[in-house]
């Protein structure tokens, strides 16, 4: 796997927290895995469907009011914290550490984010991804939506990964350390004899029935850990 932007037909991608870039605004620190805002890299504009994976700090209290957003998927994972979720016509939601909020914007939805807290901070992870129709009625929903997969691991006990249904997948660790292991090729270039290890914040993209896909997954350091699977269209 190519960390830099390898774009050979199958070539699986390494997106690493050390090489994602840094924003700070209004009290919210993201990492963000693709060319978003002013940070541009044009060769990580995205993932297939895949467009924002955003990792954020908020301090307590802080607000985003993102105005109206159209035909977009939007995934919400809160990792610390407590977020709140105004999604006007479509009620104000709460989503506490480990929970999700899934939102469909179809032809348009207005949305004000903020930390629940006014002492504790919030860690959230955000994902965009392009739907597969456009102007569809809004919807909110308190989980995932098809495709997404939470995969909890603990230690020393490998997990194979779960087919994809797409044509593309992406691998995001949420939480603690991994080590993926491949078949008979490796699923990263820099990978050692007993597999490539991972740590939160790292992630990596591959085409369905590549040769250099992951083949199973497994939490290391004596800690459990946790990954995001999306399933994307081709």
């Amino acid at each position: 796997m190519n960390g830099s932007g390898d774009t050979r037909p199958g070539a699986a991608r390494l997106r690493p927290a050390s090489a994602r870039a840094r924003s700070s605004r209004d009290g919210i620190v993201a990492v963000e895995a693709f060319s978003r805002g002013d940070a541009i890299d044009r060769a990580w504009m995205g993932w297939g469907a895949l467009r924002v994976l955003s990792r954020q700090d908020w301090v307590p209290g802080a607000v985003r009011d993102e105005g109206r957003v159209a035909n977009m998927e939007r995934l919400l994972l809160v990792l610390d914290g407590a977020l709140d979720a105004d999604c006007g016509d479509l009620g104000r939601h709460r989503v506490s550490a480990g929970g999700s909020l899934w939102i469909s914007t179809g032809h348009g939805l207005a949305s004000r984010l903020g930390n629940a807290s006014k002492d504790a901070p919030l860690r959230l992870l955000e994902a965009w991804l392009q739907p597969d129709r456009v102007n569809a009625v809004p919807a909110v929903a308190p989980h995932p939506p098809p495709g997404a997969t939470l995969v909890d691991l603990e230690p020393d006990m490998p997990v194979a990964i779960p087919a994809c249904a797409g044509g593309r997948c992406w691998l995001e660790v949420l939480e603690g350390e991994v080590i993926a292991c491949g078949g008979a090729d490796a699923p990263l270039a820099t990978a050692a004899a007993d597999g490539t290890h991972l740590s939160a914040g790292d992630g990596f993209g591959w085409l369905v029935g590549s040769t250099d896909a992951p083949a199973s997954v497994s939490a290391s350091c004596g800690g459990p850990a946790r990954l995001l699977l999306l399933a994307l269209p081709a």
